[in-house]
């Protein structure tokens, strides 16, 4: 049986993945976890086989709450979960220490099979994802966007899809203040001075369609 840490802040989305694992007879969810400072806490309490692990949560992201997961167990694979394509974040979820990355809107056979894989010691990643890994670095992985941290990468690909600040405060239980700092941070960091400019910037680099 592969012990199973579930840490996601969406209930419907936390019980869809328990049914779904269910069907499967040699996964049991051991603890559920909102966020990623009660994730901690169980990992320091208890043992499991498997973290899976939101990217988007309340507070402190996925991403973010990585290395204080390696910290804590360095030995626990993480399967990271995120609506996000593999190609635009798995490349900092595995350096973050990441074991496997999966998509929401993939098969649900990949992701039986990614916990299975890193239950065995082994890394899951996609081929497109592999392939990047393997290439090194390039112009595409030395572009600007990589000084961002997690965070600011991901608000950028929220303000770059047009959610508002105040949309993206909501999302992610941040005030608008808080937002807009991150924001001005993002273009800084970029040499930008308008959503318009980050979003040409965001297609050129192919990281939205």
């Amino acid at each position: 049986m592969i012990r199973l840490l579930l840490i996601d802040d969406h209930t419907i989305f936390r019980e869809g993945l328990k049914r779904l694992l269910s069907e499967h007879g040699q996964f049991a969810i051991e603890a559920e976890a909102r966020d990623g400072l009660q994730a901690l806490r169980y990992m320091r309490e208890s043992e499991f086989d498997v973290a899976l692990l939101d990217v988007n949560m309340p507070g402190r992201s996925g991403l973010e709450m990585l290395p204080s997961f390696r910290a804590a167990r360095p030995a626990l694979p993480i399967v990271v979960l995120s609506m996000y394509p593999a190609e635009q974040y798995a490349i900092r979820a595995f350096q973050a220490g990441a074991s496997g990355y999966v998509t929401k809107d993939m098969d649900a056979r990949e992701l039986i099979e990614s916990i299975r894989k890193v239950a065995r010691g082994e890394k899951y990643m996609t081929p497109a994802v592999m392939e990047q890994l393997l290439i090194g670095p390039t112009h595409s992985n030395t572009s600007a966007h990589k000084q961002l941290s997690s965070r600011e990468y991901e608000i950028m690909l929220l303000l770059v899809r047009g959610m508002r600040l105040t949309e993206i405060g909501r999302k992610m239980f941040l005030s608008v203040k808080t937002i807009g700092t991150y924001r001005t941070r993002i273009l800084t960091k970029l040499g930008m001075g308008s959503n318009a400019e980050l979003t040409r910037y965001a297609l050129q680099h192919h990281l939205i369609d």
